[in-house]
């Protein structure tokens, strides 16, 4: 019976335990104890990730890093200036212009290249000075005779690209007339007179002339008077002495000498007064005897005495033979 009681005792003290309410702020200390244990858990996985990836990082080969490329300075500036001198002698060629060097406030200078025919490389300079606002020429090499002045005072500074362009163009028609007159010097050495001023701007032809119409006609005195600009080629005007003319000879010749506009110096001379194109013809004093002596002579025999088929030499004895040959036969 005792035992009984006892175990009466116990349920009885759990049926109160479980009856008993929970003291105050329990709850609230069950939340919190909930949001930490969650925490742990978020930063439990954090940890479990960083370790998870330095586990890759390891077992992974480390990749080098690209270093981006850096041109050279130097190369890129090598490169620019040959570039630039290629640009600057291809325009020098093309132009015949070149500025062979420049100092603001101080100088310029300027060289001119010309491409005509010529046994060497022929080229002219100015050097311009730049405290007169770049309209005094200080130095230059300008061929003989050449009209420089005439060409310049048409602009209001030498520097200017126009201007340097006009210069190279009056150089280039002064050079081309000095090569007609000497070509047309050549063709009348001896059967014409010729002068001119030392830029060619002025050339005087003095020549005979006959009419081929009339054979009868005598021989008159020709001058023929052919004036040039500072750039022209052709002659820009021509006319004749006419003191040494007969009357109404002039007008005709000036329409025979038309050609002279159109072709160059020696051209249009041997169309107009060797072609016969018009009435009056160039006296030809030693041209016969100049083309005769052009003319291959006749080259002198001269037997082979190896080949007896091709030597018709006289030889006595065999005259000798031949002659007591018919006195005996006779």
């Amino acid at each position: 019976m005792p035992h009984l009681k006892k175990q009466l005792k116990i349920t009885k003290l759990f049926r109160k335990g479980a009856t008993n309410k929970h003291p105050e702020g329990c709850d609230e200390l069950q939340e919190e104890v909930q949001k930490l244990e969650q925490k742990l858990q978020e930063k439990q996985n954090e940890l479990f990730q960083i370790q998870r990836n330095n586990c890759r990082k390891k077992a992974s080969f480390p990749k080098s890093k690209e270093t981006p490329f850096v041109k050279p300075q130097k190369i890129v500036l090598t490169s620019s200036v040959e570039t630039l001198k290629r640009n600057l002698e291809l325009m020098s060629m093309l132009t015949g212009v070149e500025v062979q060097s420049y100092v603001a406030d101080d100088h310029c200078c300027v060289v001119f290249h010309m491409q005509h025919e010529a046994s060497s490389i022929v080229k002219h300079g100015l050097r311009i000075d730049m405290h007169s606002d770049g309209n005094e020429i200080s130095k230059s090499t300008m061929p003989l005779g050449f009209n420089l002045k005439a060409v310049v005072e048409e602009f209001d500074k030498i520097t200017r690209p126009r201007c340097l362009g006009a210069i190279r163009r009056a150089l280039v028609a002064y050079y081309d007339r000095l090569q007609q007159y000497e070509a047309l010097k050549e063709l009348v050495r001896t059967e014409a007179d010729l002068f001119k001023l030392l830029d060619g701007s002025h050339i005087e032809i003095s020549f005979s002339a006959q009419s081929h119409e009339e054979e009868e006609d005598e021989h008159i005195q020709v001058t023929l008077m052919l004036d040039y600009r500072v750039y022209d080629i052709r002659p820009k005007t021509y006319c004749f002495k006419e003191n040494e003319l007969p009357e109404g000879v002039s007008e005709v010749l000036r329409q025979q000498c038309s050609v002279f506009k159109k072709k160059p110096l020696r051209k249009a001379f041997k169309e107009a007064f060797m072609n016969d194109v018009g009435p009056y013809r160039l006296v030809r004093q030693f041209g016969l005897r100049r083309e005769e002596q052009q003319q291959k002579r006749p080259k002198r025999f001269r037997p082979n005495k190896n080949n007896y088929n091709n030597d018709d030499t006289f030889l006595p004895e065999d005259c000798t033979d031949q002659s007591d040959a018919e006195h005996y036969s006779e």
